[in-house]
């Protein structure tokens, strides 16, 4: 058996789910590059040009992407 295999989780093996009080429960991001669900969300808020971003960060494979909103 492979050792760190043995050493995983229940919860490793189950596909991820959202409490079922969420209203973001349709919403399935994952990161586009090697399709993990460990994001890193960042918010940030330009006040002279009144314009808003957010950055997905991905943990595993350090992908970025943006959204520009004004």
């Amino acid at each position: 058996m492979n050792g760190a295999r043995y050493f995983m989780r229940r919860e490793d093996y189950q596909p991820p789910t959202t409490p079922t009080d969420s209203p973001f429960r349709k919403f399935d991001v994952t990161c586009l590059k090697c399709r993990s669900y460990q994001l890193r969300v960042i918010s940030a808020y330009d006040e002279e040009s009144g314009e808003q971003r957010v950055s997905f960060v991905c943990t595993n494979c350090r992908q970025t992407e943006e959204i520009h909103h004004k």
